[in-house]
């Protein structure tokens, strides 16, 4: 059974580009709100704006690396499809739970992986984490709690709508874990294509079994996944991609935890949502959790992108 050491901390351009990812992500539901979509084709197109720029991103990385030509085995294949399998079935999931539950309900039980990524890891794949990252996880879920205690409403009328959120969050588990997998050994922009594209699929199909209109797209549309594709998934989800070649699984988990944190802090400035006490007191939880595990968690072995600038396009 491995057991995390304690002797260094993780490198800290990774953890910037895992908050930045966690805080764009944050920019997704107010994107959602924007639209005049339905919940699957709205996430549908989210995926579709992002092919182009995950192509991109993929063929310059091809480029830059072509003395090193990555080889996808079976198993490979196997991996990135079901990564992208989990993120449709957790965008779908999530979705629907919104019209099922109030979306505090839905965002808190979305963001349950912080709590659920380092017992599955220790569970399943004997990844002992340390206590400081269990206590650590444990402090920013009761942030995220804290963040959404005010509207949060437990009720037999939301029941559904909450197992179905609780379910999107144990997707996010999956594939968080799924892609910590293989994004020691794989590109950023190869891993983000190809999952992505399964992803699109999967929502297709979801938008067409819920028989939700594909076209046309209003004005509020068109920004609403133009927005979504660039800033949430290329960039959002990109970021934190890369940043789980370098840093634990249950420390990415809790670093998403900034999404919601994000989502309170613009809906209090574009929605004039209220932000109470008690929500402040939540989100500095949150960030207190973040800052302390860095000193306690281990320092992976470097992969083939170890230590490249962003400015020199992000190579994995």
């Amino acid at each position: 059974m491995s057991t995390q050491s304690n002797s260094a901390a993780l490198p800290l351009f990774s953890i910037l580009m895992a908050c930045a990812g966690g805080t764009l992500l944050g920019l997704s539901p107010i994107f959602v709100r924007a639209s005049d979509l339905g919940p699957m084709t709205t996430g549908f197109y989210r995926l579709l704006f992002s092919m182009p720029l995950l192509w991109i991103w993929m063929r310059y990385e091809a480029g830059e690396n072509a003395t090193t030509k990555q080889i996808l085995t079976r198993n490979d294949y196997l991996i990135l499809a079901l990564a992208g399998g989990f993120f449709a079935f957790d965008l779908a999931l999530w979705n629907w739970s919104i019209d099922y539950t109030v979306i505090v309900n839905a965002t808190l039980f979305n963001n349950t992986s912080a709590f659920f990524v380092p017992i599955i890891m220790w569970i399943i794949f004997s990844q002992r984490q340390s206590m400081r990252t269990l206590v650590t996880a444990l402090c920013g879920f009761m942030g995220c709690v804290l963040l959404g205690f005010e509207s949060f409403n437990i009720s037999m009328d939301n029941l559904v709508g909450d197992i179905v959120a609780l379910l999107s969050g144990l997707m996010v588990t999956a594939y968080v874990i799924t892609v910590k997998r293989i994004r020691d050994r794989l590109p950023t922009g190869l891993l983000m294509f190809w999952t992505s594209l399964v992803s699109l699929f999967g929502m297709a199909i979801f938008g067409l079994l819920f028989q939700e209109s594909f076209w046309p797209l209003t004005n509020n549309d068109w920004m609403s996944v133009l927005g979504q594709g660039l800033l949430v998934h290329v960039m959002g989800q990109g970021f934190l991609a890369y940043s789980f070649g370098k840093i634990p699984a249950s420390y990415g988990a809790l670093i998403m935890l900034l999404a919601p944190v994000t989502a309170a802090l613009l809906g209090w400035t574009i929605y004039g949502e209220s932000l109470s006490l008690l929500k402040i007191i939540g989100v500095s939880i949150i960030m207190i959790s973040i800052v302390a595990v860095r000193q306690g968690a281990p320092k992976l072995k470097p992969t083939n992108d170890e230590g490249l600038a962003f400015g020199k396009g992000l190579k994995s």
